[in-house]
């Protein structure tokens, strides 16, 4: 009875025995082969511990038309339309001046005076002798119609008093030159001499500068000359001033100086109130042409890929990269020529750090 028992469990052990190794044949531990697994479904970029990526998080931009200035920059400096340092065409001693320092004086004002008196008491003395040798001239034309004197002697009276009287203009002129005047409107300067001084010929006595209108000097590259000509308006600023002036082209050099491959221009600009003075710095920007319709983005939103250029825009919750023709740049924008179109929604931050097809997500889109 105990050996019957002891058969029966043997039989039991050796089932289960079977049971095990059969269930793991099927696994595919024992000799079969494995169970196939099925692959895993695609997914974005792998995050920490290999799990999809979350979408980036961006700020993108409504692709419009816009209007282009295209123009170039330079560097010029106002100059004065009149401008003359005031002095004495002849000797003397300076009796008076009559102008106040930085006034402004209107053409043929009184500036100053120079000692006259010798000149006026010798035209005083001619003028009395005018008046002899007038009366001597007249009496023997008488007489002359009279046969009373001949041709000759009344010739040499009339020449006599005709000399006299040239002798009064050539004092006369004498006399104004030592009157100073402004040769035009404008503003003075400071003096540099003073009352009681012997000035000579062409010694300065003060400066006088004519700014309204303001004249602005530059020169531009030789590849835009077509384009600078005479009624040509540009815009220009002072250095430290936010204020934009507008100024026209009014002449410019014949020909280009061959050490800068440049033309020199010259343009006008109104000044009424006297705040642009001359010599001062002044940023010019010259308008070379219009663009009405044309589509400016963002250069930040630009990448450089092996000698192209592209953008990621924003489609069906993916970012899709696009290539680009780019044209002019201004400041932080960008002109695009070719492969965007408008209404096209335009990536425009974290654009390093997606790939195209990755899923982004908009924070901002600007309109």
């Amino acid at each position: 009875m105990r050996k019957h028992s002891i058969r029966i469990i043997s039989v039991i052990i050796a089932l289960f025995v079977f049971i095990g190794a059969f269930l793991l044949y099927r696994a595919g531990i024992l000799g079969g082969e494995k169970a196939a697994v099925p692959a895993p479904a695609p997914a974005g970029p792998a995050g920490p511990g290999g799990k999809p990526a979350p979408p980036t998080s961006v700020q993108a931009m409504v692709v419009q038309y816009g209007v282009l200035k295209d123009e170039i920059s330079v560097n010029g400096s106002t100059i004065p339309t009149e401008e003359v340092m005031v002095a004495s065409e002849v000797a003397g001693k300076l009796v008076k001046l009559y102008f106040t320092e930085g006034a402004v004086v209107k053409k043929g004002a009184l500036l100053a005076q120079l000692d006259d008196d010798e000149l006026k008491a010798q035209r005083q003395r001619l003028l009395v002798r005018r008046e002899l040798t007038q009366r001597i001239a007249d009496r023997l034309k008488n007489l002359y119609n009279k046969e009373g004197v001949s041709l000759q002697e009344y010739e040499i009276a009339r020449a006599e008093a005709d000399q006299v009287l040239a002798e009064i203009t050539l004092l006369d002129v004498q006399i104004s030159k030592r009157v100073i005047r402004a040769p035009f409107d404008g503003l003075l300067g400071l003096k540099l001499v003073s009352e009681g001084s012997f000035v000579s010929p062409g010694m300065p006595i003060i400066s006088l500068v004519s700014a309204n209108p303001i004249h602005l000097s530059f020169s531009v590259p030789e590849r835009y000359i077509d384009v600078i000509q005479r009624g040509t308006g540009v815009n220009f600023r002072m250095d430290g001033s936010d204020r934009l002036y507008k100024a026209t082209v009014i002449a410019r050099e014949p020909q280009i100086d061959p050490a800068s491959r440049s033309l020199k221009v010259k343009a006008s600009a109104p000044n009424p109130e006297g705040r642009i003075l001359p010599g001062a710095f002044a940023a010019v920007r010259v308008a070379l042409k219009n663009y009405d319709r044309t589509i400016l983005i963002p250069t930040e939103a630009v990448v450089p890929e092996e000698g192209a250029q592209k953008v990621f825009v924003y489609r069906n919750g993916l970012a899709e990269s696009v290539l680009i023709q780019t044209g002019i740049r201004k400041d932080a924008l960008i002109q695009v020529i070719n492969g965007l179109s408008e209404g096209d929604t335009l990536i425009t931050t974290g654009v390093m750090m997606i790939r195209p097809g990755a899923p982004v997500v908009l924070d901002r889109i600007i309109q």
